[in-house]
């Protein structure tokens, strides 16, 4: 294989990683751009037939989730993942083959969702909210719609997976000396950051679950239809699930570029910001937890009580306290400063500006009674854009132009950076300023009759629309022309103090180096050039060809998971004959069969020792007595109990608010089989805690002993389970996932997903009983059985809320 051509594709560098992102994050950004040019030429005039009402509504959803999701989101990781690990002194990411496992996830999930557009029936079409049930098969049919489910799917992989690692990374790679209190703004921001995601994506993934279980296996969880067409609670159960992670959405996207910001504003002003312990004190109360007392507010229409509308109108009035202490700050530091107006500086000052505009106006819709006139005209596209968009773009754009000398090792074209500011400034303002005056417009229209106003307005907006787009061709060409052309650039060109900077570590710090009382990096001990050398630094930018810090792995598994959902798609309920089953079915096992082989040679080369890294000397208070991996089970599981915590909650509202009567206990579930599994399980417990506890004792027989009797256990568990389930589909026909009421919906998606859990626990069992065979073990490091005995009693502990449930209640 080409090397170039291996380097990025088996590549676990973080450096190496964080370019994939920016890159890939730019593209998806360009394809969100086209389709929001296509809906702007759609509104430019009335009466427009330019794009028909089924083209335009594909549009909106995707120009929404790709942009959200698919480029604003990943571009801060890529700052993440390139910056945040030389600020903090890091050699690399904590778990560097899970980092390149997030990433090919991300950006393959990017195109399944996307590849609709090229499929009978088009893509996704029921807005970027999914609402249900627009989103079923009834008024989204076609595959398209369920790729766009998977792909998201594989992005809430990719967020659990960098989640975990980022955190990680910052608990116990700092640099000897790098105290919590010395860190960088940045790198706070996006632990902020990682934490919103953490506990926002499993409300999101819970949901996407049941959605794909409803287009592919014809469940009812979101879609069932009774008298007058009204859903048993599923339309409103989806706005609970999405908008409990769709508010804090808001901050995932805004808090990096505001972390960005913090890094700007005190280089280029000439001072220290001003109240950083108070902003890190705000910003840790919106994260938790403000940002999860406000999702309803979304719902003000849905018929929810007044006494809800008011707690929540009053919650969302409160979250907005801590953005006005931070813009103060900002105002603080910038006020009788020496400013020097650079690219950076400006895009930061750009960014504080278009923020102004967009709280203010969403102090607006914090009111139940302005939301109810408000929430479905282009008032909310106007303040949505200037937070989400205006305020977390160019925040962002000031970082790249910011670190760009540090990621190339060379200086972007002057005035063309300048040109590039001036223009999207206006642009975004002449985009979107018109449609806070389009307070009678409603949102949701592909088009309208000719109206005096809507008719200048949105002929307006369009131009700014080409103007904004126009004007990042300019970043494109000025990030070619830097790579290219551009000046050879000083080690730290802004005169900046952070440790990133820093050029004789070359933010390797990590091994030969250690941060002062002052928080600068001082060498220690040898060489100050050895750890950049050790990864072959030139010019600034790590080429991560080494063997050990390679692996192909992570992009086999990210492909055999992607030819999966791709079979899996043509199960899509309703699509009749627009494709064949038998193909689908192939394709699954074809992925099924890609992703046990990268599993197995994941596991293999851990056996053989073949990926080696070295983390060297690292500040770990006060997690210095618990190990990586164990902490990041921690980590891992908390994400996993909101996810169930999400489908039992679901389970619980669709029965309090079913239409009809639910079947009484014993009817349908057998009560001794159901015991009969859970004694099982319990048991295999018990066993999985026998084999920790011979672990500790050193004891590898009685080990393998033990992990063989939990993986009988657990094996005859899923016998007995697919025993059940082939009774039930058999022997009562109306009892089956297709068979069309919530009872069976919700007891065969809860039982899978659970049974997944198990079945997940089985292979990790295996792997554990062939390390231990081979000795693995005998070093003391028992990790890995801690971890397993941890998972296993979780999946143990959801079984006890699954049972009861279920067949007792």
């Amino acid at each position: 294989m080409d090397p170039w051509i291996k380097r990025w594709l088996y590549t676990t560098n973080h450096k190496d990683i964080g370019t994939l992102y920016f890159v890939s994050a730019l593209y998806f950004g360009f394809i969100g751009a086209l389709l929001a040019i296509l809906m702007r030429v759609q509104l430019s005039v009335p009466n427009n037939s330019f794009l028909g009402p089924t083209a335009y509504d594909q549009a909106v959803t995707m120009h929404g989730l790709i942009m959200i999701l698919w480029f604003l989101s990943p571009l801060a990781i890529a700052f993440a993942n390139y910056i945040m690990p030389l600020q903090i002194g890091a050699k690399d990411m904590a778990l560097p083959r899970l980092n390149a496992f997030g990433y090919w996830i991300f950006v393959m999930g990017g195109i399944v969702a996307s590849i609709g557009f090229f499929l009978p029936g088009g893509a996704a079409n029921g807005g970027w909210t999914t609402y249900a049930p627009l989103s079923s098969t009834n008024y989204s049919p076609g595959p398209g719609p369920t790729l766009a489910f998977l792909g998201l799917i594989m992005l809430t992989v990719s967020i659990t997976m960098g989640s975990v690692n980022i955190l990680l990374t910052i608990a116990y790679m700092r640099a000897p000396g790098m105290t919590w209190r010395k860190m960088p703004m940045f790198t706070w921001f996006i632990l902020f950051t990682i934490l919103q995601m953490l506990f926002s994506f499993p409300s999101l993934l819970a949901g996407l679950l049941m959605l794909v279980s409803d287009r592919v296996l014809n469940t009812v969880i979101f879609s069932l239809p009774v008298s007058g067409g009204v859903a048993a609670g599923g339309a409103v159960l989806w706005d609970d699930v999405f908008w409990f992670f769709g508010h804090p959405e808001v901050y995932v996207v805004l808090l990096p570029a505001f972390g960005m910001v913090t890094e700007i504003i005190p280089v280029f002003s000439g001072r220290p910001l001003a109240e950083r312990n108070i902003i890190l004190a705000v910003t840790g109360a919106v994260v938790v937890p403000l940002s999860y007392l406000v999702w309803e507010h979304h719902m003000f229409i849905t018929g929810v009580t007044l006494s809800e509308d008011e707690a929540f109108s009053v919650a969302t009035l409160l979250i907005s306290l801590p953005f006005d202490i931070i813009i103060l700050a900002f105002v603080k530091s910038l006020a009788k400063s020496s400013i020097r107006l650079t690219v950076p500086m400006a895009f930061a000052i750009g960014s504080i500006v278009l923020f102004i505009i967009g709280g203010i106006t969403g102090v607006f819709l914090s009111s139940f009674v302005l939301d109810v006139v408000f929430r479905g005209t282009y008032f909310v596209v106007a303040h949505f854009h200037y937070v989400m968009v205006g305020a977390a773009i160019f925040g962002l754009f000031g970082g790249i132009y910011y670190y760009l000398p540090k990621m190339t090792g060379r200086l972007y074209h002057e005035n063309m950076a300048r040109a590039h500011f001036i223009i999207s400034f206006i642009g975004f303002n002449v985009l979107y300023f018109p449609m806070f005056f389009l307070i009678d417009m409603p949102r949701r229209v592909y088009t309208y009759t000719s109206i005096p106003l809507w008719n200048e307005l949105n002929a307006i907006a369009t131009v700014g629309a080409f103007i904004f787009a126009l004007a990042q061709i300019l970043l494109v060409w000025n990030l070619v022309y830097t790579i290219r052309k551009g000046r050879i650039s000083p080690p730290n060109p802004w005169g900046a103090t952070g440790l990133e900077w820093v050029p004789s570590i070359m933010g390797a710090s990590s091994e030969g180096g250690m941060v002062s009382s002052t928080g600068i990096v001082e060498a220690h001990g040898g060489d100050a050039h050895s750890a950049s050398d050790a990864h072959g630094v030139e010019g600034g930018h790590e080429g991560g060809m080494h063997e050990e810090h390679m692996s192909a792995r992570p992009v086999q598994l990210a492909l055999g998971i992607t030819v999966s959902f791709f079979g899996l798609s043509f199960f899509t309920h309703g699509i009749g004959g627009a494709y064949d089953w038998q193909a689908g079915l192939c394709l699954l096992l074809a992925g099924f069969v890609l992703d046990g082989y990268a599993l197995w040679g994941w596991a293999s080369d851990d056996l053989k020792g073949k990926f080696k890294f070295n983390e060297g000397v690292t500040e770990r208070w006060p997690f210095t007595n618990i190990s990586k991996m164990r902490l990041g089970m921690y980590i891992f599981l908390a994400s996993d109990i909101i996810v169930f915590g999400a489908v039992l909650a679901s389970y619980l509202y669709l029965r309090f608010n079913s239409p009809v009567p639910w079947p009484i206990p014993g009817s349908i579930h057998d009560v001794t089989l159901g015991l009969i599994l859970t004694i099982i399980l319990i048991t295999s417990g018990l066993t999985a805690v026998l084999a920790l506890f011979s672990a500790r004792a050193g004891n590898t027989s009685r080990l393998i002993q033990y992990l063989v009797a939990t993986l009988v256990l657990a094996s005859s568990f899923m016998i007995i389970k697919a025993g059940e389930w082939y009774g039930y589909i058999t022997g009562s026909p109306s009892f089956a996932p297709w068979g069309g009421t919530l009872p069976e919906s919700t007891y065969f998606f809860t039982i899978g997903l659970h049974g997944a859990h198990v079945t997940a626990g089985i292979v990790i069992m295996g792997y554990l009983i062939q390390k231990a065979r081979k000795g693995g073990f005998k070093d003391g490091n028992i990790t890995g059985v801690e971890n397993f005995a941890l998972y296993w009693a979780f999946v143990d502990i959801v079984w006890m809320f699954v049972f009861p449930l279920f067949y007792l209640v």
